[in-house]
């Protein structure tokens, strides 16, 4: 019975909610016969007739201003003078190093790496020949498969 009572109350609340949400009343809309305006907006810089924008072909600092504004000039003219400390150290530094490649200024480390050579050389025949005694006296059956071994090893580390 109270399930009953519950649920009439419920219906009905449904009832007044749906009537009360119904209107009578409807929008419209009417439509007016007016000029139609268009307007086109967009973002720019403006620049006189002549104006041209300039720039360097290398980074630096304007030490020197040679015209100044109104000026006429002509193509090829200096305009400014751009100091760049960075490119000065490079060409520099380029000197140094052609300086310091240069065959008389190295012809020390030249000689040192000839007798080098010659020395490396002289250790690859040294070991290629004890390795060959070695296999030889390993062949007959005298000395031990270890030297042997070292002697191929060494004569490897020559070759390299």
């Amino acid at each position: 019975m109270f399930f009953g009572r519950v649920m009439r109350y419920k219906i009905l609340f449904l009832i007044l909610l749906l009537a009360g949400s119904c209107k009578r009343e409807r929008e419209s809309t009417h439509p007016q016969l007016e000029a139609i305006s268009e307007s086109v907006y967009a973002s720019g810089i403006v620049k006189s007739r002549n104006q041209y924008q300039v720039f360097a072909t290398v980074n630096g600092v304007i030490s020197d201003v040679r015209v100044s504004e109104g000026s006429l000039v002509r193509k090829g003219d200096v305009l400014m003078t751009i100091r760049n400390e960075s490119s000065q150290l490079n060409v520099e530094n380029a000197k140094l190093a052609a300086a310091r490649s240069d065959l008389k200024a190295n012809s020390d480390k030249l000689k040192e790496a000839r007798v080098s050579i010659d020395l490396a050389r002289a250790k690859l025949n040294d070991d290629s020949l004890l390795m060959v005694r070695q296999r030889n006296l390993r062949s007959q059956g005298v000395g031990a498969q270890v030297e042997l071994e070292q002697r191929e090893l060494a004569y490897k580390n020559s070759a390299t």
